[in-house]
């Protein structure tokens, strides 16, 4: 069996569990991101995700990088592009 490039390309839900583990537990994938490239805001969940060496999230509009995670050993490496906008939980005394 051959693997496609569809194969490799999901949504941005598809990468929920691990910003989730990332952002401290935060719903990241309703966020909005604005693209540095095009300018047009998306719900990080309406992204593309590429799958390879590393996780690849891609501006639904233009194909610009929005998020790059990629693992080693035990750290991850989070490069994030454009401008993000999420809401957190605050942390109860």
């Amino acid at each position: 069996m051959t693997v496609t490039d569809e194969a490799l390309v999901l949504d941005g839900n598809a990468v929920a569990g691990l910003l989730a583990e990332v952002f401290g537990g935060a719903e990241v994938t309703g966020a909005v991101r604005g693209c540095g490239s095009c300018g047009q805001r998306h719900a990080v969940g309406k992204h593309r995700l590429y799958r390879g060496a590393g996780l690849v999230l891609r501006c639904p509009g233009c194909g610009d990088v929005a998020l790059v995670v990629v693992e080693r050993g035990a750290q991850r490496d989070v490069r994030m592009r454009g401008s993000w906008a999420l809401s957190v939980p605050v942390a109860s005394a």
